[in-house]
C-alpha cells in the first residue's frame, strides 16, 4: 500500500529528459554545492528573484532555502537546525522557500528579500537525523544595499500555476508536453511540497497507490521541496506524454501523517 510505503520513496537520481532549465527572466544564479557533511554557497547575494542551482557531489540530498529573522546570527543557526531535526514542519520563526527535491542537479527560482537565510539539507540519514544536523547547513545574507537588476525585480513568466492547499493541488489536470516552468503557490496554512511522478506505461494510478514499492509503478521525475504558507516559488520541468501523479510527503502538523495520506495527490495528464 502507498500509505505503508511512503518511507521507501527516495530522491531519485537524474532522469533523462526531466531536468529542465529555466532561462527566461530567471534572475541571478545562486550556486550551491552539497556533499556529505557540508554545503558550499555564497556568503551574500542580492535581493530579488534568484535561481538556486544545487549540485550534489555525493550521496542524495534535499536542500531547502529557509528565511530567518533579520536579527539572526551565526550563533543562532545551530538552534534552528536542532529544531528542524525533530520538528515535522519548519520550526518558527523560519519560513521555507523551497528547493529542488529530485536529482543530483536541479534548480528552483525563489524570491529573496533582504535578511538572513539558511540553506539546509532536510533529508534524513540512516541514523534518523536530517543531514543538516550533521553539518549540511549554511548561513547566507541578502544585503539590503545591493539593488536587484531588472531580471531579478520581476517574477519569471510561468507556463502553469499550481496552488497548494490543505490538502490538495489546485490547477488544471492537463498539462502540455515539453519544457515548463511551474509557478508553485502555497495558499494553505502549512508547509507543502510537490513531487511529480510519471506512471509507467501500462500501469495505473490505482496500482501506484496499492503498490508495496511505488517506485516500481511510477518514476518520480521532479519536485519542489517544502514551501511555507504564503510563499511562491518556481520549478522548471520537462514532460513527455503520459500520466503523472502530483503528491506531497510533508507531515501534517496535527496528525504527523504525510499529506498524501490526507488526500494531497492529483492525476496530471500530458497528451
Amino acid at each position: 500500500m502507498i500509505v505503508a510505503s511512503l518511507g521507501t520513496l527516495t530522491a531519485c537520481r537524474d532522469v533523462p529528459g526531466t531536468n529542465a532549465t529555466a532561462t527566461a527572466n530567471a534572475g541571478a544564479d545562486v550556486p550551491v554545492t552539497v556533499r556529505a557533511g557540508a554545503i558550499v554557497a555564497p556568503d551574500s547575494v542580492r535581493p530579488g528573484w534568484a535561481r538556486v542551482r544545487v549540485n550534489e557531489t555525493d550521496g542524495e540530498h534535499i536542500v531547502v532555502v529557509f528565511r530567518l529573522p533579520a536579527s539572526t546570527t551565526a550563533a543562532d543557526v545551530p538552534t534552528f537546525v536542532a529544531a528542524l531535526d525533530t520538528a515535522p514542519a519548519t520550526p518558527r520563526p523560519g519560513v521555507a522557500l523551497g528547493g529542488p527535491e529530485v536529482g543530483s542537479r536541479g534548480d528552483v527560482i525563489v524570491h529573496l528579500t533582504p535578511g538572513v537565510y539558511v540553506l539546509a539539507c532536510v533529508r534524513r540519514g540512516d541514523d534518523g537525523h536530517r543531514h543538516a544536523y550533521g553539518g549540511e547547513s549554511r548561513i547566507m545574507h541578502v544585503r539590503a544595499g545591493q539593488a536587484a537588476d531588472s531580471m531579478m525585480a520581476a517574477p519569471p513568466p510561468s507556463t502553469q500555476t499550481v496552488r497548494l492547499i490543505d490538502f490538495a493541488f489546485v490547477g488544471p489536470d492537463h498539462w502540455a508536453p515539453g519544457v515548463q516552468l511551474l509557478r508553485i503557490e502555497n495558499t494553505g496554512p502549512q508547509d507543502h511540497q510537490i513531487r511529480l511522478a510519471r506512471v509507467r506505461d501500462g500501469a495505473s494510478v490505482q496500482a501506484w497507490m496499492a503498490a508495496d514499492d511505488p517506485d516500481t509503478v511510477a518514476t518520480t521525475i521532479a519536485g519542489m521541496a517544502r514551501v511555507g504558507a504564503g510563499e511562491v516559488a518556481y520549478l522548471p520541468i520537462d514532460l513527455i506524454p503520459g500520466t503523472y501523479i502530483a503528491y506531497c510527503l510533508v507531515a501534517d502538523a496535527a496528525t504527523k501523517r504525510p499529506h498524501v495520506e490526507l488526500g494531497m495527490l492529483r492525476t496530471i495528464h500530458v497528451p
